[in-house]
């Protein structure tokens, strides 16, 4: 067995700005169109980006506590294979790789070639080609070296800031110039179908809001992890929701809200609306900046989920190993690169998004809901950090999360058969794996056998 460690080359700053940089993706410039063509009411556009961020600060808070009590590699599939047991964690191993992490690097490098496609114009085997590109080269140099990954990372999520931050200052101006589209800001009455259309489109919210735990998959490579990883989490997640709510505010006053759904590139009419061609330019650019920043950030922490994985499961226990040389999980790097390079070619960009979404989603609830669990089974284990607002913090995520999951089923049934029956299949792989031999120490079979320091 190899004994190569990780380096701890992150701090505060990075592990705060690997957060914004995941959450902040291309989903703020990219699914404002998808939303207005399901709910087309301006202030209840509005309420679901709040309720967005409120939603995910409660499970950031809850994932806080649960980062501080196991600071180790893996992040929420740490948490579920403590708390639940080997299964259900690999089960989330199997459902992270396959279907949403994957899934999300996919949807990354789709929408980073899209945007580069506006200034340099391509047909669609070109984008395929461009975003596999993009997904090999970062994945390279992931390998070479965390602190290789940082410094990009860190760049990037500078560049992602400031364009959301130029997006609301164009809003700004054209607001204090009077030069707005009309917008009504009367809330329709709210039937069941308006309900059902609000459940959908949050699907684009949350994915949107997705990345808040991306600090916690890097748990072993951060410095001080039990005090960083939460301010990380915490901040970054407080930070993006004020700056989303802003952009869509932009957005609602600058494009007439039934041209909303025709306008897929959302964020480059606006600036070409207000500075031209220069402007569209510019922000394209901008956004295919954002979305390579994300796509770093996602094969950054991919790899150490399945890298978790593979020190449990005889099934996937060459891929956790660390290189020797660079000290990063290199071979679980190039299988995640993999399959995403086959999702580019094989799926669209809002069916990998319903379909990753919704079934994930079940994953993020039983780890908050653990938090719960934990403080009844666990109630001695050391807390560094507890969750602020408990037990109504936990149980508003897990409402509305379980709500959400519920309404998607029934709104887009083949979607979220797909995925769940795709989630299924890893039983048989589980039971495979089980008859397996394993050289690493297994995993413990939940909280309720042993309790773990």
């Amino acid at each position: 067995m190899s004994k190569t460690t990780f380096v701890r080359a992150l701090g505060l700053t990075d592990a705060t700005l690997l957060v914004i940089g995941c959450i902040v993706g291309v989903g703020i410039f990219r699914t404002a169109s998808a939303i207005a063509g399901h709910l087309p009411s301006a202030p209840l556009i509005l309420l679901l980006w709040v309720l967005g961020g409120v939603v995910s600060l409660c499970g950031a808070l809850c994932y806080a506590e649960l980062a501080a009590m196991f600071p180790s590699t893996g992040g929420d599939y740490i948490y579920i294979n403590r708390i639940y047991g080997r299964f259900w964690g690999f089960l989330f191993g199997w459902t992270k790789l396959f279907i949403e992490r994957t899934g999300t690097i996919a949807i990354l490098g789709f929408v980073f070639a899209e945007y580069v496609s506006r200034v340099i114009p391509y047909g669609e085997a070109g984008l395929r080609g461009v975003a596999t590109g993009a997904i090999v080269l970062l994945t390279g140099v992931n390998v070479i070296g965390i602190r290789w990954g940082k410094y990009l990372q860190n760049t990037l999520t500078a560049v992602k800031v400031a364009t959301l931050g130029s997006l609301i200052a164009v809003g700004l101006q054209a607001h204090a110039a009077r030069a707005t589209v009309p917008v009504s800001w009367t809330i329709p009455p709210v039937d069941l179908g308006v309900l059902q259309s609000m459940g959908v489109a949050f699907v684009f919210v949350l994915w949107t809001y997705g990345g808040w735990t991306e600090a916690a998959y890097v748990a072993e490579e951060i410095r001080h992890p039990t005090r960083n990883i939460p301010r990380a989490i915490i901040g970054g997640i407080a930070l993006t929701a004020a700056l989303y709510a802003l952009v869509n505010w932009t957005y609602l006053i600058l494009v007439p809200l039934d041209a909303l759904p025709q306008s897929p590139l959302v964020a480059s009419r606006v600036m070409e609306g207000r500075l031209g061609p220069t402007g569209a330019v510019l922000i394209a650019w901008l956004v295919a900046c954002s979305a390579f920043g994300a796509l770093n950030g996602y094969i950054l922490t991919g790899s150490r989920i399945l890298y978790a994985i593979g020190k449990d499961h005889a099934l996937f226990a060459q891929l956790g190993t660390i290189h020797p040389t660079f000290r990063t999980p290199a071979l679980a790097s190039w299988t995640n690169a993999l399959i995403a390079v086959g999702l580019v070619w094989t799926k669209t960009f809002d069916q990998i998004m319903t379909y990753s979404t919704v079934v994930i989603s079940v994953f993020f609830t039983l780890a908050v809901f653990g938090v719960i669990v934990l403080r009844r089974a666990m109630p001695g284990h050391p807390r560094p950090y507890r969750a602020w607002g408990y037990p109504l913090t936990p149980i508003l995520f897990c409402l509305t999360m379980t709500a959400f999951i519920l309404d998607v089923a029934v709104k887009q049934p083949a979607e979220a058969a797909f995925g769940f029956g795709f989630m299924a299949l890893g039983l048989p792989l589980y039971r495979l794996s089980q008859k397996r031999p394993l050289v690493r120490s297994k995993a413990p079979e939940g909280v309720s056998l042993t309790e773990i320091p």
